[in-house]
């Protein structure tokens, strides 16, 4: 087994596995002892749905600005680095990470503190957030079936970030990137306005 993807495996599952533990553990216990709010599906069924659906949601827009903040460059030679040494990725390095990052990564079961939830929402939340990463960093786009029939199967979108670094903070799910300027879709037209904006920057 090469090196790196050995040590995708150890920070993944010592570091990651860890911390989202801590998370779900913590959060449990504090809906045990009514330290956060809480919502019985009983007597909030519409709410209650109403949350589940919209969990994705929120940690797509806890992911654009966690990312980007990663990117901020204390941090990224701090933590971000050890994530970005992936540049030919593959399933174990979407939870490769340093633990500084993964504590502010899996920060998006915070909400559950503050907004009314069930354990399930928080469970809900907690495992997109920890398995997603896997099926974002496979390497490839599609699978081909019969030959040239392709079925989606991956995020090339994501694949994009690790390739070009400022850019993709997201997922092409949401539109952030389209929204704050850092899409990039793998076509020649992007890559020069991306090339163009990071000429400018360095310039003022």
């Amino acid at each position: 087994m090469a090196r790196h993807i050995r040590d995708n495996i150890f920070w993944s599952c010592v570091s990651g596995g860890t911390i989202w533990t801590a998370y779900e553990v913590v959060s449990m216990w504090a809906f045990a002892n009514e330290i956060i709010p809480y919502v019985d599906w009983r007597t909030e069924p519409i709410y209650f749905v109403a949350l589940l659906c919209g969990i994705q949601f929120w940690r797509l827009f806890h992911f654009y600005w966690a990312h980007r903040l990663t990117h901020w460059k204390p941090l990224y030679k701090s933590a971000h680095y050890l994530h970005h040494k992936n540049i030919n990725i593959g399933p174990w390095s979407g939870l490769a990470m340093h633990p500084i990052e993964h504590l502010l990564y899996f920060s998006c079961i915070l909400i559950h503190w503050v907004v009314p939830s069930h354990p399930i929402h928080m469970l809900m939340n907690a495992q997109h957030a920890a398995f997603t990463p896997a099926q974002g960093h496979v390497g490839f786009d599609k699978i081909e079936v019969g030959g040239s029939d392709r079925m989606p199967a991956a995020s090339f979108f994501h694949q994009l970030h690790h390739r070009y670094f400022e850019c993709n903070y997201g997922e092409n799910d949401f539109p952030f990137d389209y929204w704050f300027g850092t899409f990039h879709d793998g076509s020649s037209e992007s890559h020069a306005s991306m090339r163009a904006k990071r000429k400018a920057v360095h310039q003022i």
